[in-house]
């Protein structure tokens, strides 16, 4: 029986800090969609890669965690995404 055990709490990180997106003023979900550019190659396209995150500080930091090799010339903000609560994929 585990009943003589201490409880102990969960160490769970709750859902919202798992993603980039977090509550917004209109009461559904937001993320905002940046786009890195990197120096191009010889003569190649430049190299994209795009974030979804909750603002520009979180998306440098995915980008030096995932993509350190990248050598960053250009950041735009894309898009503003919003996700409706009680969508599917909330």
């Amino acid at each position: 029986m585990l009943s003589h055990m201490p409880r102990t709490r969960s160490q769970r990180t709750p859902h919202a800090l798992k993603t980039g997106f977090r509550p917004g003023r209109s009461g559904a979900c937001e993320a905002r969609l940046y786009q890195f550019t990197g120096v191009a190659n010889g003569e190649g396209q430049p190299p994209v890669k795009r974030v979804a995150a909750s603002d520009l500080h979180e998306a440098i930091t995915y980008m030096r965690k995932w993509h350190s090799d990248l050598d960053i010339l250009r950041v735009e903000l894309v898009a503003l995404i919003e996700m409706v609560s009680g969508s599917p994929l909330n």
